[in-house]
């Protein structure tokens, strides 16, 4: 008996040394989930602050670090490995944003202050998040001001409404009292990323960031010229792709060569859903072929909370409603299937890319990485598309096979023929086609082979001692 459990263990062991080594999971480009912190979950009503009985949407509706914590599965099971905060320090009362700025160095206590904002970074860095978070260039007393920010309408109405002023930050004092300030900050939460949203025109950030922490600067202007950020988003580049993906049978934008940072819309912006909304076209297909485009890039990519329930609106203070996070799940649930997709092909960051096709919302690259190529295929068009692909020599013997929908495609006549629907995306990886896995067959006929021997000398076994018994 001992014998036979012996050898169903050892066999247990074959089958588990076949299977390939599972080594640490890399991060991956960021995927970043922008979130406006008073906006997403109220948890904690006893720090309440500027919170009207009416909600009125100009004011704070509560939410806080413990109502983010709460909810960091739900976040990176959409595939989003970043969180992207708005600002965090003490601010007015009746600010919901977080720029109306009273004090760098302390953390808003209606949010949960240093002990709310620390236990939050724990949790997420427990499940492998990152935080970034955006800092204010609001001018407090120490700082003299910019006399014409680069300001767009939404930016223009907010400040307009809390009547403050941009730090100069072309200004040497200004620059040396800011860098102090995020080094202070940084030096006292473990935070990952610092971002902020530009207002001057030729900033280098190297003049007023420190140096041990990854930044992010964000354009809500187009032309404004930006550099010594670590990642730079592009407002050009951010309408293209909003106006794209809001529609169809438009000529969708190639891949950022410089890997940038690419996003469809952020908390100073008119919300992605609005331009599906004026095109007439369902929010939620809409949602899902801009995901694609932004899991499947290379680079850095965000997304802002609210987007996966097709939040609307042009305008502040609308574009900045309450997080819902109990509707219809059916996009949420879409971007988990293939945040596990993307997930699990990483690699696909590194390789060379080639555009294949790029025409009238039809998308299509090839990833040739050192593991296996892979082919991204978006029909953002509003017809069945088919592609015909002549087999090359190095893929003798493979196929195309789908991992979001589920096409396999075989070659014929030396051909690949490629068939997707429209408002659909694909993912095919360039495989070999092979049968059964024989390591995992043979170790599979040991195991039910040794069980089955267990059982049959266990019955023998209770046989004979009844036999004996009697």
């Amino acid at each position: 008996m001992k014998k036979i459990s012996m050898l169903i263990i050892m066999s247990l062991m074959l089958i588990l040394s076949i299977a390939p080594p599972i080594s640490a999971e890399e991060q991956g480009p960021d995927r970043i989930y922008m979130i406006a912190v008073d906006r997403f979950l109220n948890k904690d009503t006893s720090n309440d602050v500027g919170v009207t009985e009416e909600g009125d949407p100009n004011y704070p509706f509560g939410g806080d670090f413990e109502g983010l914590e709460s909810e960091l599965e739900y976040i990176k099971d959409m595939g989003f490995n970043t969180l992207m905060l708005t600002p965090v320090t003490e601010r007015d009362d009746n600010d919901y944003l977080g720029y109306d700025v009273t004090d760098y160095s302390s953390i808003a206590e209606s949010y949960g202050g240093e002990e709310g904002f620390k236990s939050l970074l724990d949790a997420a860095h427990e499940l492998d998040l990152k935080v970034i978070v955006d800092m204010p260039t609001t001018a407090t007393d120490e700082y003299t001001s910019l006399e014409d920010p680069a300001f767009n309408d939404i930016q223009a109405d907010y400040y307009q409404t809390i009547d403050r002023e941009i730090i100069d930050l072309s200004d040497v004092d200004n620059q040396t009292k800011y860098k102090e300030m995020l080094q202070s900050f940084l030096d006292r939460y473990d935070v990952d990323g610092i971002s902020m949203f530009i207002q001057q025109d030729g900033l280098d950030g190297q003049n007023f960031l420190p140096t041990d922490v990854t930044t992010y600067g964000i354009s809500t202007v187009d032309g404004i010229e930006i550099s010594g950020f670590d990642n730079v988003a592009r407002e050009e580049f951010r309408t293209d792709l909003a106006e794209t993906f809001g529609d169809v049978d438009k000529e969708i934008p190639e891949f950022p060569e410089s890997k940038e940072l690419i996003l469809a819309d952020h908390w100073f912006s008119e919300r992605f859903t609005y331009h599906a909304a004026n095109a007439n076209m369902f929010p939620g297909t809409r949602v899902q072929q801009l995901a694609n485009y932004l899991y499947a890039y290379q680079g850095p990519s965000a997304m802002t909370y609210g987007t996966e329930v097709a939040f609307n609106g042009a305008e502040y203070p609308e574009i900045h409603p309450q997080m819902d996070l109990w509707t219809d799940k059916e996009v949420s649930e879409y971007l988990e299937n293939i945040a596990t997709i993307y997930g699990r092909h990483k690699v696909m960051a590194d390789g060379e890319t080639e555009t294949l096709l790029n025409e009238g919302g039809q998308y299509i690259v090839r990833y040739m990485t050192s593991d296996v190529d892979f082919i991204l295929n978006i029909n953002n068009t509003t017809e069945t598309q088919s592609n015909t692909f002549e087999q090359s020599a190095s893929e003798e013997g493979k196929v195309y096979s789908g991992m979001l929908i589920g096409d396999m495609i075989r070659p014929h006549e030396g051909e690949y023929i490629t068939v997707l629907d429209r408002e659909e995306t694909e993912l095919y990886s360039v495989i070999e086609e092979a049968g059964f896995n024989n390591g995992y067959l043979y170790a599979s006929i040991i195991i039910f082979g040794a069980f089955a021997i267990f059982v049959w000398v266990a019955a023998s076994r209770s046989k004979k001692n009844k036999r004996n018994r009697s």
